[in-house]
């Protein structure tokens, strides 16, 4: 996965982006098929605002934070809003997906055991 940690209007430090790294390396836990994120950092009037992207097969994830006295805060909060937003479309996707084989079988052979209800009155 393609990660891109910036700062806008202000220098991202090697401490930082390696924090920051490491928390949106995270994700990829979730669902493995995540192909870029992009964190930008900023800091307005004294507060820290982080902006994530995220981006997957057949995704686009977006989420911003504010921090008010670290930008690790930041990063940190807008982690976990696209987590929570990850967790929810991967979960919609294995809803929707069909029943396995077997558990189709086993359906189709309980149905064909039972006895319609027309056929249990005469």
């Amino acid at each position: 996965m393609e990660i891109i940690i910036s700062g806008r209007q202000f220098e991202v430090d090697t401490a930082l982006r390696d924090y920051a790294e490491e928390k949106v390396q995270q994700l990829t836990r979730e669902y493995s098929k995540l192909t870029s994120a992009r964190l930008v950092l900023s800091e307005e009037r004294g507060r820290y605002v982080a902006e994530g992207h995220l981006a997957g097969k057949n995704m686009t994830l977006n989420a911003t934070a504010r921090g008010d006295s670290l930008p690790r805060v930041a990063i940190d909060e807008v982690v976990e809003k696209l987590e929570r937003q990850l967790l929810k479309r991967v979960d919609r996707i294995r809803d929707h997906r069909a029943i396995p084989l077997s558990e189709a079988e086993q359906l189709r052979e309980a149905k064909a055991g039972e006895v319609p209800p027309a056929a249990e009155r005469a």
